[in-house]
């Protein structure tokens, strides 16, 4: 019984891609929409536009 245990290669990843589906799992879909990189591009953007165009009438 001197034989080591010695994990696969990809032990790590494949433990980790289990955490983050278990934890994808636990936030709600509407708060993972609100978080996405997309919505806040969308609404840094949509922010952008809305301020030159408010700034249009002062020139």
């Amino acid at each position: 019984m001197n034989e080591e245990f010695e994990p696969s290669a990809d032990f790590v990843a494949n433990v980790m891609k289990r955490v983050r589906a278990y934890e994808t799992e636990q936030v709600p879909v509407l708060e993972r929409i609100i978080w996405s990189r997309q919505m806040r591009y969308i609404l840094a953007g949509s922010g952008t536009v809305v301020g030159i165009l408010k700034a249009l009438p002062v020139f």
